[in-house]
């Protein structure tokens, strides 16, 4: 058994090691690093997954000719050992979600805390004014090609409005990166077990089946108007910092929950795969597609329009075919 265990931290070592010096040539996001830590933990337990991260680390660093390999994993690595020992556990899903918001929002803290000590810059300051001389080249490009009205309008609008938006909602973006990275980090996880086997990593109801509570629609009203108020009338800071919070992670909840919605119709008339990913694309480059779907998904979460909520004498038919195929693959 020990030796298994060996062989199998090494191997994950070597992926890991893999992994955090690819990312650094051709982009794969850090999000991948603490998947082999994390399966590590739960298969082996917590000693060999600490034994293998800085050894990894090390090896990491040697091969890059740079520490920032190795710091990389320790840092990362942090997600996927929190995750791991919570899977050990057997943690809910809804506490595995919580294990990963908050790793994932320590290691956030951590690469700020990397940033400074070794650039002696702010992350945050340094983005806006990234982004700041970015749509200033955008303008001047715009202007250069004869674009005037109301696309030039457009522009020095978001330019004005972009660093508000960063500056005082911050705390919503990176709860929402957080959630997200930890739904990917299990998802990924799963998938992994499942292959292997292993069928016992708990997870949520189908995507088509996902929706908010109906009292999240006040949360998502409450942000709108604020925020619409923030544009017309002074409003005092701590009101703009919560109704501009608000908005952007109801926002974001309503969307993943609009796809959810348009999903399960898609599902239920046999959409052609080709129509599915045209609504992708129109909802992200159309706005007003956008927010009718957002404004959809909020009437879904009072009205139950896929009837989700309804008897167990109404069967819904998308829902049940999904659930039946879970269960036989479980």
């Amino acid at each position: 058994m020990k030796t298994r265990s060996l062989t199998e931290g090494a191997m994950l070592g070597a992926i890991t090691v893999l992994v955090a010096i690819l990312g650094e040539y051709i982009g794969i996001p850090s999000i991948i690093v603490p998947i082999p830590l994390m399966l590590l933990v739960y298969r082996q337990g917590f000693q060999y997954g600490i034994l293998a991260a800085v050894a990894s680390a090390l090896v990491a660093s040697f091969v890059a000719g740079h520490v920032f390999s190795g710091l990389s994993i320790l840092i990362w690595g942090f997600v996927g050992v929190a995750i791991g020992m919570a899977l050990r556990e057997k943690f809910s899903f809804s506490k595995l979600m919580v294990v990963g918001i908050i790793s994932n929002l320590v290691v956030i803290g951590l690469n700020f805390l990397l940033y400074y000590l070794i650039i002696g810059g702010n992350v945050l300051t340094d983005l806006l004014t990234m982004l700041d001389e970015a749509f200033e080249q955008a303008i001047q490009m715009s202007e250069s090609m004869g674009i005037t009205g109301q696309a030039l309008q457009q522009y020095e609008a978001l330019q004005s409005l972009a660093p508000t938006v960063l500056r005082v909602g911050l705390p919503s973006m990176l709860l929402v990166y957080a959630v997200s990275m930890s739904y990917i980090n299990l998802g990924i996880g799963r998938a992994i077990l499942k292959r292997l086997g292993d069928t016992s990593t708990p997870w949520i109801v189908p995507f088509a089946q996902w929706r908010l509570p109906g009292y999240f629609g006040l949360v998502f009203v409450f942000g709108l108007v604020t925020t619409t108020m923030v544009q017309m009338v002074a409003v005092p800071p701590w009101l703009q910092f919560l109704g501009l919070n608000s908005f952007l992670i109801s926002f974001y909840s309503y969307l993943i929950a609009g796809v959810s919605l348009a999903w399960f119709y898609f599902q239920k008339k046999n959409v052609l795969m080709f129509v599915r990913v045209l609504f992708l694309f129109m909802l992200l480059t159309v706005p007003s597609v956008l927010m009718i779907l957002v404004l959809l998904t909020v009437a879904d979460s009072f009205f139950d329009f896929r009837r989700l909520n309804a008897p167990e004498g109404e069967p819904i038919e998308v829902e049940h075919r999904e659930t039946d195929s879970d269960d036989n693959e479980g």
